[in-house]
């Protein structure tokens, strides 16, 4: 309150850049965008519940209630993709998985992060730092006296030169999207490394997690994992794009 602020969420508010808002409406611009999705969501909710009522019995699922968040497949219930494979609209129809391709072609977590920084590079953003490959965690440590967080991170050390991930990388295609997603956030670090501390942030708290989703949107695209070896072919009818537009959602 001695700095001006109402309250917490005043505080939070601020942060977001509510003064920069028509008439402070942040609040007001949330609550609309949150009900143009709510019904999407409401429907894909009760859809995804019931398959896997289907999958597990109504005894484990309650198909009016909460989807227990360890069955979609997500320590963090981030992403639901991993329950792709039994819930889709239309299953006998191809449905966007690179993981067996790249175990097929030898993937491994520093081949994962190389293409990510190849999708960069092409993009005419910057290279990896020769640090970040020395220093970084790619892959859970073999040592199993090391406990470690495996919840994938982007890490700035403010000094400029080092910039790192945190990720416990598995051969996957959900793996694979985490890997440009992470890296999105430390090619925004690479942005502003010049500036002053104070000015090396996001613009807003949420800013940094839509740079990293954009990429792993334009990553997982059919005509894209194509290009890079990855898919056989794209398959292009209405059933198809479907699945692909469920996985995405």
């Amino acid at each position: 309150k001695k700095q001006g602020f109402t309250d917490t969420g005043d505080l939070w508010r601020y942060a977001e850049g509510e003064d920069d808002m028509p008439d402070k409406g942040f609040e007001q611009e949330i609550e609309h965008l949150y009900k143009d999705i709510k019904p999407m969501y409401e429907q894909l909710h009760a859809y995804v519940r019931r398959k896997l009522a289907n999958q597990y019995g109504a005894d484990k699922v309650n198909v009016k209630g909460a989807i227990p968040a360890h069955l979609l497949g997500n320590m963090w219930a981030q992403q639901w993709t991993n329950v792709a494979s039994f819930t889709s609209p239309f299953p006998k129809k191809t449905l966007v998985d690179v993981t067996q391709a790249m175990q097929d072609q030898k993937y491994d977590a520093v081949k994962m992060f190389q293409l990510s920084e190849e999708f960069f590079v092409k993009l005419n953003l910057t290279a990896m730092p020769k640090s970040f490959w020395t220093d970084s965690m790619l892959e859970r440590p073999a040592d199993p006296n090391r406990d470690v967080v495996c919840h994938a991170s982007a890490w700035d050390f403010y000094n400029g030169q080092d910039f790192r991930i945190k990720q416990c990388t598995d051969v996957t295609m959900e793996s694979l999207l985490t890997v440009h997603h992470e890296m999105g956030h430390v090619e925004y670090f690479l942005q502003y490394k010049g500036q002053p501390v104070l000015f090396r942030n996001g613009a807003n708290s949420g800013f940094h997690e839509a740079i990293g989703d954009l990429m792993s949107l334009s990553v997982s695209t059919p005509s894209h994992l194509h290009k890079i070896g990855l898919l056989d072919k794209v398959i292009d009818d209405n059933e198809t794009d479907i699945n692909f537009l469920y996985s995405q959602a």
